[in-house]
Protein backbone atom coordinates (compact mmCIF):
# COMPACT_ATOMS: atom_id res chain seq x y z
CA UNK A 1 0.00 0.00 0.00
CA UNK A 2 1.32 3.15 -0.55
CA UNK A 3 2.81 5.15 2.50
CA UNK A 4 1.56 8.31 1.23
CA UNK A 5 -2.61 7.11 1.68
CA UNK A 6 -4.41 7.85 4.73
CA UNK A 7 -5.35 5.22 7.69
CA UNK A 8 -9.20 6.08 8.67
CA UNK A 9 -11.66 4.91 11.21
CA UNK A 10 -15.55 4.73 11.07
CA UNK A 11 -17.00 4.99 14.22
CA UNK A 12 -21.22 4.02 14.15
CA UNK A 13 -22.85 1.64 15.70
CA UNK A 14 -25.50 1.04 12.05
CA UNK A 15 -23.82 -1.81 9.70
CA UNK A 16 -25.47 0.08 6.75
CA UNK A 17 -24.17 3.30 7.44
CA UNK A 18 -21.03 1.80 8.08
CA UNK A 19 -20.98 0.60 4.91
CA UNK A 20 -22.11 3.33 3.31
CA UNK A 21 -19.34 5.56 4.22
CA UNK A 22 -16.91 2.99 3.24
CA UNK A 23 -18.41 3.00 -0.30
CA UNK A 24 -17.71 6.78 -0.42
CA UNK A 25 -14.35 6.57 1.01
CA UNK A 26 -13.17 3.56 -1.29
CA UNK A 27 -13.70 5.81 -3.99
CA UNK A 28 -11.15 8.80 -2.79
CA UNK A 29 -7.73 7.89 -3.60
CA UNK A 30 -6.19 9.55 -0.93
CA UNK A 31 -7.47 6.69 1.49
CA UNK A 32 -5.97 3.87 2.16
CA UNK A 33 -7.22 1.44 4.89
CA UNK A 34 -10.02 1.91 6.63
CA UNK A 35 -10.97 0.69 9.96
CA UNK A 36 -14.89 0.11 11.49
CA UNK A 37 -15.95 0.23 15.49
CA UNK A 38 -19.54 -0.12 16.14
CA UNK A 39 -18.81 1.33 19.77
CA UNK A 40 -16.72 3.85 22.08
CA UNK A 41 -14.74 1.35 23.69
CA UNK A 42 -13.60 -0.48 20.51
CA UNK A 43 -12.65 2.55 19.25
CA UNK A 44 -10.60 3.56 21.82
CA UNK A 45 -9.06 -0.11 21.88
CA UNK A 46 -8.52 0.52 18.41
CA UNK A 47 -7.04 3.97 18.48
CA UNK A 48 -4.76 2.39 21.10
CA UNK A 49 -3.12 0.34 18.54
CA UNK A 50 -3.20 2.09 16.00
CA UNK A 51 -2.66 5.67 14.73
CA UNK A 52 -5.21 6.77 12.44
CA UNK A 53 -5.08 9.89 10.26
CA UNK A 54 -9.00 10.94 10.11
CA UNK A 55 -11.91 9.50 12.51
CA UNK A 56 -15.23 9.69 11.02
CA UNK A 57 -17.88 9.44 13.84
CA UNK A 58 -21.24 9.62 15.19
CA UNK A 59 -22.07 11.29 18.66
CA UNK A 60 -24.86 8.93 19.73
CA UNK A 61 -22.69 5.26 20.68
CA UNK A 62 -24.44 2.72 22.40
CA UNK A 63 -21.96 3.02 25.24
CA UNK A 64 -20.17 6.50 25.60
CA UNK A 65 -21.24 10.01 24.43
CA UNK A 66 -19.10 11.22 20.81
CA UNK A 67 -18.49 14.31 22.26
CA UNK A 68 -16.46 12.43 25.59
CA UNK A 69 -14.99 10.24 22.36
CA UNK A 70 -13.81 13.37 20.63
CA UNK A 71 -12.57 14.49 23.94
CA UNK A 72 -10.23 11.44 24.22
CA UNK A 73 -9.18 11.75 20.48
CA UNK A 74 -7.89 15.30 21.55
CA UNK A 75 -6.87 14.38 24.49
CA UNK A 76 -4.24 11.91 22.55
CA UNK A 77 -3.72 14.25 19.66
CA UNK A 78 -4.66 17.55 20.21
CA UNK A 79 -4.00 17.52 16.09
CA UNK A 80 -6.67 15.12 15.23
CA UNK A 81 -8.91 15.19 12.34
CA UNK A 82 -12.38 14.73 13.12
CA UNK A 83 -15.43 14.62 11.41
CA UNK A 84 -19.22 13.88 12.87
CA UNK A 85 -21.37 12.60 10.60
CA UNK A 86 -24.86 12.79 12.93
CA UNK A 87 -28.90 12.75 12.34
CA UNK A 88 -29.04 14.61 15.11
CA UNK A 89 -30.45 18.74 14.41
CA UNK A 90 -31.63 19.90 17.59
CA UNK A 91 -30.85 23.27 18.17
CA UNK A 92 -28.59 22.69 21.57
CA UNK A 93 -26.51 20.11 19.24
CA UNK A 94 -25.65 22.06 16.56
CA UNK A 95 -24.27 24.62 18.86
CA UNK A 96 -22.20 21.76 21.31
CA UNK A 97 -21.06 20.59 17.83
CA UNK A 98 -19.69 24.32 16.94
CA UNK A 99 -18.13 24.35 19.99
CA UNK A 100 -16.42 21.07 20.42
CA UNK A 101 -13.67 22.17 17.57
CA UNK A 102 -14.15 19.07 14.85
CA UNK A 103 -12.86 19.38 11.50
CA UNK A 104 -15.92 19.00 9.53
CA UNK A 105 -19.81 17.66 10.38
CA UNK A 106 -22.19 16.55 8.13
CA UNK A 107 -26.02 15.47 8.55
CA UNK A 108 -27.19 12.05 7.97
CA UNK A 109 -29.51 14.14 5.07
CA UNK A 110 -26.57 14.94 3.57
CA UNK A 111 -25.51 13.52 0.33
CA UNK A 112 -22.46 11.06 -0.57
CA UNK A 113 -21.03 14.21 -2.08
CA UNK A 114 -21.04 16.35 0.91
CA UNK A 115 -19.28 13.54 2.96
CA UNK A 116 -16.56 13.24 -0.17
CA UNK A 117 -16.23 16.85 -0.51
CA UNK A 118 -15.80 16.61 3.78
CA UNK A 119 -13.20 14.10 3.62
CA UNK A 120 -11.25 16.03 0.64
CA UNK A 121 -11.43 19.41 2.65
CA UNK A 122 -9.98 17.81 5.44
CA UNK A 123 -7.31 16.62 4.50
CA UNK A 124 -6.61 19.53 2.71
CA UNK A 125 -6.42 21.12 6.15
CA UNK A 126 -9.96 23.06 6.06
CA UNK A 127 -12.88 22.85 7.78
CA UNK A 128 -15.83 21.71 5.93
CA UNK A 129 -19.71 21.77 7.45
CA UNK A 130 -22.24 20.33 5.35
CA UNK A 131 -24.93 22.84 4.11
CA UNK A 132 -28.08 21.90 5.90
CA UNK A 133 -25.74 22.17 9.12
CA UNK A 134 -24.73 25.80 8.04
CA UNK A 135 -28.65 26.81 7.28
CA UNK A 136 -29.31 25.60 10.97
CA UNK A 137 -27.00 27.47 12.85
CA UNK A 138 -27.36 30.63 10.89
CA UNK A 139 -30.71 30.70 12.45
CA UNK A 140 -29.78 29.63 15.51
CA UNK A 141 -27.80 32.64 16.91
CA UNK A 142 -26.89 32.07 20.54
CA UNK A 143 -29.35 33.43 23.24
CA UNK A 144 -27.45 33.91 26.30
CA UNK A 145 -26.72 31.81 29.37
CA UNK A 146 -28.91 29.01 29.31
CA UNK A 147 -28.02 28.41 25.70
CA UNK A 148 -24.40 27.85 26.73
CA UNK A 149 -25.40 25.66 30.05
CA UNK A 150 -27.17 23.98 27.98
CA UNK A 151 -23.69 23.04 25.93
CA UNK A 152 -22.42 21.79 29.61
CA UNK A 153 -24.96 19.53 30.03
CA UNK A 154 -23.50 15.43 30.46
CA UNK A 155 -24.65 12.65 28.47
CA UNK A 156 -26.43 11.15 31.30
CA UNK A 157 -28.15 14.56 32.61
CA UNK A 158 -29.38 14.16 29.01
CA UNK A 159 -31.04 11.04 29.41
CA UNK A 160 -32.56 11.90 32.81
CA UNK A 161 -33.63 15.27 31.06
CA UNK A 162 -35.52 12.87 28.05
CA UNK A 163 -36.48 10.57 30.97
CA UNK A 164 -38.01 13.32 32.71
CA UNK A 165 -40.05 14.55 29.30
CA UNK A 166 -41.32 11.60 29.04
CA UNK A 167 -42.77 11.75 32.21
CA UNK A 168 -41.09 9.19 33.77
CA UNK A 169 -40.66 9.40 37.83
CA UNK A 170 -37.58 9.44 39.59
CA UNK A 171 -38.34 5.27 40.73
CA UNK A 172 -38.78 4.65 37.19
CA UNK A 173 -36.10 6.63 35.87
CA UNK A 174 -33.56 4.72 38.39
CA UNK A 175 -34.66 1.95 37.34
CA UNK A 176 -34.41 2.71 33.17
CA UNK A 177 -30.73 3.93 33.68
CA UNK A 178 -29.92 1.75 36.93
CA UNK A 179 -29.18 4.41 38.91
CA UNK A 180 -30.04 4.91 42.95
CA UNK A 181 -32.90 6.99 43.66
CA UNK A 182 -30.95 9.82 45.01
CA UNK A 183 -28.40 9.76 42.12
CA UNK A 184 -31.25 10.81 40.15
CA UNK A 185 -32.35 13.58 42.38
CA UNK A 186 -28.80 15.07 41.86
CA UNK A 187 -29.01 14.65 38.18
CA UNK A 188 -32.58 16.85 38.49
CA UNK A 189 -31.47 19.43 40.93
CA UNK A 190 -28.20 19.87 38.43
CA UNK A 191 -30.15 20.25 35.09
CA UNK A 192 -32.79 22.96 37.17
CA UNK A 193 -29.80 24.85 38.42
CA UNK A 194 -27.99 24.89 34.78
CA UNK A 195 -31.30 25.76 32.47
CA UNK A 196 -32.83 27.95 35.42
CA UNK A 197 -36.04 26.19 36.37
CA UNK A 198 -38.01 26.63 39.09
CA UNK A 199 -39.80 23.33 38.77
CA UNK A 200 -39.75 20.19 36.55
CA UNK A 201 -42.73 21.67 34.46
CA UNK A 202 -40.93 24.69 33.87
CA UNK A 203 -37.48 22.56 33.26
CA UNK A 204 -39.42 20.26 30.42
CA UNK A 205 -40.36 23.46 28.83
CA UNK A 206 -37.16 25.11 28.57
CA UNK A 207 -35.71 21.91 27.47
CA UNK A 208 -38.57 21.90 24.92
CA UNK A 209 -37.60 25.49 23.42
CA UNK A 210 -34.36 25.47 23.33
CA UNK A 211 -34.39 22.27 21.09
CA UNK A 212 -32.49 19.78 23.78
CA UNK A 213 -35.66 17.25 23.56
CA UNK A 214 -38.32 16.73 21.00
CA UNK A 215 -42.66 16.22 21.61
Amino acid sequence: MNSDKINVLLIDDHELILHGIEHILEQIPAVGTVRTARSGQEALELIGRTPFDLSILDIELPDLSGFDLIGHLRSRDPQARIIVNTMHEEIWNIHRLMDCGVNAIILKSANAEELRWAVEAVLGGETYFCRRFRRISERTGRTGTELADCSALTQRELDVLRAIAKGYNTGEIAGLLFLSENTIETHRKKLMLKLGARNMAELVVKAISLGIVTV
